[in-house]
Order: C-alpha cells, then sequence, then structure tokens
C-alpha cells in the first residue's frame, strides 16, 4: 500500500498474505515509519500489487493486529480542536465507531480504521463523520450502499 500525506509525503506499507512486513516513510523503515505514518493526515492512498520482495520484510515488526491497533491510536488533530471542545471521537459512543470502522472495513479494506481516524478528526458530529467516510469510497453506488448499511444499523 503507498500513502501520500498532506505534505506530499509517501509512505508505503508491505502487506504478504495479509499481513504487515514491512514499512517506510521518508528514510524511516519499521516502528519508525509506523509512527511517522500515524501522525500524518493521509490524504491518498493506493494498493499496489507488486511481486514479493524479501529485502521489504523486516522481522523486527509487530503482529499485523498490533501494528493496526498502534495506528488507530493516532492521536488528534490538535489545531482542529478548541481546548473546551470534545472530539467527535470522544462524543461517540465505542460501539458507534467500531460500527463504522467495521462498516467501511467491508468497502475500503484494511485502510478502514485510517480512514475512519481520519474523518473522525475532521468531523463535527455522526453525520458530518458519515459523509466523509462516504466521500473516500471511489464508487458513487457503493458510497450510497455505504451510508445507508450505517444508517440501518444504528437505528
Amino acid at each position: 500500500m503507498v500513502f501520500v500525506d498532506e505534505k506530499k509525503h509517501m509512505a508505503k506499507v508491505s502487506l504478504a498474505q495479509g499481513q504487515i512486513v514491512g514499512s517506510s516513510f521518508g528514510n524511516k523503515s519499521g516502528m519508525e515509519a509506523l509512527e511517522l505514518l500515524r501522525q500524518s493526515q493521509i490524504n491518498w492512498f493506493q494498493f499496489i500489487k507488486a511481486p514479493a520482495n524479501p529485502a521489504a520484510v523486516d522481522a523486527n515488526l509487530p503482529s499485523t493486529t498490533e501494528i493496526l491497533s498502534f495506528l488507530e491510536g493516532a492521536p488528534t488533530n490538535p489545531t482542529s480542536v478548541e481546548p473546551e471542545k470534545k472530539s467527535t471521537t470522544e462524543l461517540l459512543s465505542q460501539q458507534t465507531l467500531a460500527l463504522l470502522k467495521a462498516t467501511l472495513a467491508e468497502f475500503m479494506g484494511p485502510a478502514a480504521p485510517m480512514i475512519c481516524n481520519k474523518a473522525l478528526r475532521q468531523g463535527r458530529d455522526l453525520n458530518s463523520v458519515i459523509e466523509l467516510l462516504a466521500h473516500e469510497i471511489p464508487d458513487k453506488k457503493q458510497a450510497v450502499e455505504f451510508k445507508d448499511r450505517v444508517w440501518r444499523q444504528l437505528r
């Protein structure tokens, strides 16, 4: 997977058989690269199929589950939240957050948690977060299906 942040920096996360096996961000690799990725505002990503590259495998990385948990813990953007105001993440229940991430994963795959975190930093309320998430889905028909499914499950 290739990611580009708001400053046009590129990050790569290598996958093999559904597991994260390597990462790079600028001249950093491994957990250092993942920390930079976690702190970034991702504006674009793409899955690129490439032949297996044994050199891209980092045996020092933790499990994929641990990496995804680490990435989901991305800090909120402090400049976008007023000091007295609670973030959207704090306003939504854990059940609602889990529903959003799980439903988005059906449409966007393993990048869903990062996309959700971005929308949560930018959204003002549940409706705006759902609209931001739907906007990330390239297929407009699927975007409508995503919104319909989320609202049905929330009722």
